[in-house]
């Protein structure tokens, strides 16, 4: 505790000693005292700090008013007034005991006392069980883990406490801690409240750090990807854009400065080149990006620009994958994909892609534990599938069926000697790495390519799905609700997926097995001869399912 003794009296009754405190000497001068309980007084005598402010002069002003002569004072009292002090004026208190011991053994209700502890006192704290406050005075205490000690403030709001935290000790020396809770307390005493005064310091520290359009953008785009559960490949896409038609121009531009039309000639770029569907893209991540920097506060409403017809792009153009839909055509690629003289690997890959029809991503990471020959059902879990990133994590989510039919089956018994019987089944050979052990996304579009496809106006991996879902409904006569259901796509309907569940797996397995024997006829040059929309040709006579190790 920090006092001076600027006088003694001796009382008459009892012959003790009393100490009077700097509050009571000044105390009719209420506006010097006011002041004063802010004050720290330097005591020599019990190792004192230095006052932030000049404590002494404070004094001698007041000592030569007339009303707080201090040798008037004291000839007027004759005891101790704790009353007097601990009730105007808490900071300071007259006590005919007056130690730091006393304090922190009675802790008088409403009494708050400067310098309570000492270097060597917070040194020789030692952890508990369980943690305990250590006061210091002017709401400052000092928290005793086992995990180490820290400083603290504590004060009321509303009649509940709050603790706002001053940093950890030693890094947070005594008189640093002290420093804090002298200008919390300030703080106090003109209205504010000291943790939401640190909440907007932070914030107006969080918003200048993002100063530019780009640490913008990451940020908005780490909010994002967490928020809307982006997938890693969706994210890496859209920061790329970002990086390649934006940052280098204006990513280093604080946001409000930027003009409109700079904007306009980073989304000119990509469509002059002829990727229109690149520029709107572009254009949709930069818009969310103005939006973010307004909800934070890094820019004025009035000064977000960007909206869906900056640019003047014109509408998008959609365009399917290429695909065949002429059995003729069709013939011939399965022909062609029969005699590939690439890697076996990939020849397996090429010629299940139009006779499962399933998503080119599902087929290249396709496992041998999803694959039960004895049933002859492939399982593809949720986490391979296209959906979002939560129905992929959901429990509920069900895994989406395959059957296979017997000419599938044959090719995977092929293939089951030199990638099986753990692992991917479509094993990428150059590549080792946990990460890139399955073949590339690009592998059966590069195969396509290397026997004379064009993957832009012909055929594509996933361009196997549309080829078999037209041929299937034209040439088989099967409903849409079994393709669709095959396909993995979701009920057009309203609540369609949350009420119709079905699998058809008995129907879809007739039906993949019809579809199999018409690619082998289509291969060997039979053409379907249609007749009331059902397809008339000769089937094979069927063959028996091979078993593993057979």
């Amino acid at each position: 505790m920090r006092w001076r003794k600027f006088g003694q009296n001796k009382s008459q009754s009892s012959g003790v000693k009393h100490t009077f405190c700097f509050s009571c000497i000044i105390s009719p001068f209420d506006g010097l005292v006011a002041q004063s309980v802010e004050q720290r007084i330097e005591n020599p005598c019990v190792g004192g700090s230095i006052p932030p402010q000049a404590t002494i002069l404070l004094f001698q002003h007041a000592s030569k008013h007339p009303k707080t002569q201090k040798y008037q004072y004291l000839r007027r009292q004759s005891s101790p007034r704790t009353s007097h002090c601990a009730s105007l004026y808490p900071a300071f208190v007259c006590t005919p005991v007056c130690t730091p011991q006393w304090f922190r053994e009675k802790q008088p209700l409403g009494v708050q006392v400067l310098g309570l502890l000492s270097e060597t006192q917070i040194k020789a704290a030692k952890p508990g069980q369980k943690e305990y406050l250590l006061n210091d005075g002017d709401n400052l205490y000092l928290r005793v883990r086992t995990t180490g000690k820290a400083w603290i403030y504590r004060y009321m709001k509303d009649s509940k406490p709050i603790k706002l935290g001053m940093g950890p000790y030693p890094e947070v020396s005594l008189a640093q801690a002290r420093a804090k809770a002298y200008e919390a307390n300030s703080q106090r005493a003109n209205g504010l409240d000291p943790k939401e005064v640190r909440e907007h310091q932070e914030e107006l520290a969080r918003i200048a750090r993002l100063h530019t359009f780009e640490l913008l953008a990451r940020a908005w785009h780490t909010s994002a990807k967490k928020d809307r559960e982006w997938s890693e490949d969706y994210a890496q896409k859209v920061i790329r854009h970002l990086e390649i038609h934006i940052f280098p121009w204006v990513g280093h531009k604080p946001i409000e400065v930027i003009l409109p039309t700079e904007i306009v000639r980073c989304l000119h770029r990509p469509k002059d080149r002829g990727n229109l569907e690149t520029a709107q893209r572009v254009r949709e991540a930069v818009q969310h990006v103005y939006q973010y920097a307004v909800d934070v506060g890094a820019l004025e409403p009035s000064k977000n620009f960007v909206n869906k017809n900056t640019g003047g792009l014109p509408p998008p153009r959609s365009r399917h994958f290429a695909a065949i839909t002429e059995p003729a055509q069709l013939g011939q690629l399965l022909r062609d994909i029969r005699s590939y003289h690439g890697h076996f690997i990939t020849r397996c890959a090429l010629r299940l892609a139009p006779m499962m029809f399933q998503r080119p991503g599902q087929i290249r990471l396709a496992d041998w534990e999803d694959i039960n020959f004895e049933v002859e059902l492939w399982r593809c879990p949720p986490e391979k599938m296209k959906m979002r990133e939560w129905q992929k994590r959901d429990s509920r989510t069900p895994a989406h069926i395959v059957p296979l039919p017997r000419q599938a089956l044959e090719v995977l018994r092929e293939l089951y000697p030199l990638t099986g019987p753990t692992g991917p089944v479509f094993r990428s050979m150059s590549r080792r790495s946990e990460k890139s052990r399955y073949i590339s996304d690009n592998t059966i579009n590069a195969a396509l390519r290397t026997m004379g496809y064009d993957t832009k106006e012909e055929i594509t991996g996933h361009g196997f799905r549309a080829t078999a879902r037209t041929m299937i409904r034209e040439h088989l006569g099967w409903e849409p609700d079994v393709i669709e259901r095959h396909l993995a796509h979701t009920s057009d309907e309203e609540l369609g997926s949350s009420y119709d569940r079905a699998a058809f797996i008995a129907q879809r397995k007739t039906m993949v097995q019809q579809w199999a024997d018409f690619l082998d006829e289509l291969e060997v040059g039979q053409m379907p001869m249609p007749e009331d929309n059902i397809l008339q040709f000769i089937r094979h006579r069927p063959r028996p399912a091979l078993r593993v190790g057979t």
